[in-house]
């Protein structure tokens, strides 16, 4: 028995069910069926009835249910009270996506120098994949990855959303009106490569539509991207808020397709294994930078 047994337990009476607990958790409804026999099994009593339609308690799931809510949160303040305040020392090994990196991540990373001047910080750069790996194998402490990884070795954290829409060069005058996916095949399309977390979405997105996604340049830098787009090379899925100032200025323009391509949601990834203070401390920087963003 571990944290993460006491932490399903708890989502589940929260959230009502096994189902809504492995979603909020992100795993799978058996993984959290099995983490909650071996429960049982620890303590030799039953804590839900079976009985129920709904994840009901026994007596004993009651008792467990309050005492699990004061040893998470005595956790949780613990936690704060050890990866807290200008004192916070150590090195942070600190994961990122490209888009993350593209964006906002500088900012975050002045946000936790001015938060914790004492934190040396290691920075990596790769795709959702490789960053998962990399947590899982112990060499990094927490990582911002594109969508959400469902994996029972990790924790996930949705910290925010990022809006792409497709862009192109003025000169390139592509029609003003709303453009569909077989209209927007018409023009050179520079894209990130098939590794990236957009390409199965446009693979999907323009599939949709009966056709197929053929990308005459792919590049895994979004500010290549631009730059290409910009010089008339072809049109490109760019993040909104991030190159407001070149639309500002011409030099890009958001086009209207149809239909829009999704958002981007960015998760904060730890090892449920070795969770530090160190999860919270980028939590809160993140929020920080976020919202100076929004």
């Amino acid at each position: 028995m571990n944290l993460k047994h006491l932490e399903t337990f708890l989502q589940i009476v929260d959230k009502g069910s096994f189902a809504a607990a492995a979603e909020a958790l992100h795993t799978t409804q058996s993984t959290v069926s099995t983490r909650m026999k071996d429960l049982e099994h620890y303590f030799g009593v039953g804590l839900f009835d079976r009985s129920a339609h709904r994840a009901r308690l026994t007596p004993k799931g009651w008792q467990l249910y309050d005492m699990s809510q004061q040893i998470v949160t005595l956790l949780d303040q613990l936690r704060d009270r050890l990866g807290d305040r200008g004192s916070l020392t150590g090195t942070l090994r600190l994961g990122a996506v490209g888009l993350v990196a593209g964006t906002w991540l500088s900012a975050l990373i002045a946000e936790l120098r001015a938060r914790h001047p004492a934190l040396e910080l290691a920075v990596e750069v790769a795709l959702t994949k490789v960053l998962a790996q990399r947590l899982k194998a112990g060499h990094l402490d927490v990582a911002i990855v594109a969508g959400r990884i469902a994996d029972e070795a990790l924790h996930s954290d949705v910290v925010g959303e990022d809006r792409f829409v497709w862009m192109a060069s003025p000169a390139l005058e592509v029609p003003r009106r709303p453009l569909g996916p077989q209209e927007l095949a018409e023009w050179p399309i520079v894209a990130f490569p098939p590794q990236s977390y957009h390409h199965p979405v446009l693979t999907a997105w323009f599939k949709a539509a009966g056709l197929r996604f053929r990308p005459a340049l792919t590049c895994n830098s979004m500010d290549l991207i631009a730059r290409l787009v910009m010089q008339r090379l072809g049109v490109g899925l760019l993040p909104a808020d991030h190159f407001g100032p070149e639309i500002s200025l011409g030099r890009l323009e958001v086009l209207q397709t149809l239909p829009e391509i999704p958002g981007v949601e960015l998760t904060l990834v730890s090892a449920l294994e070795r969770r530090t203070g160190f999860a919270a401390v980028v939590r809160e920087a993140v929020q920080a930078v976020r919202r100076g963003r929004g």
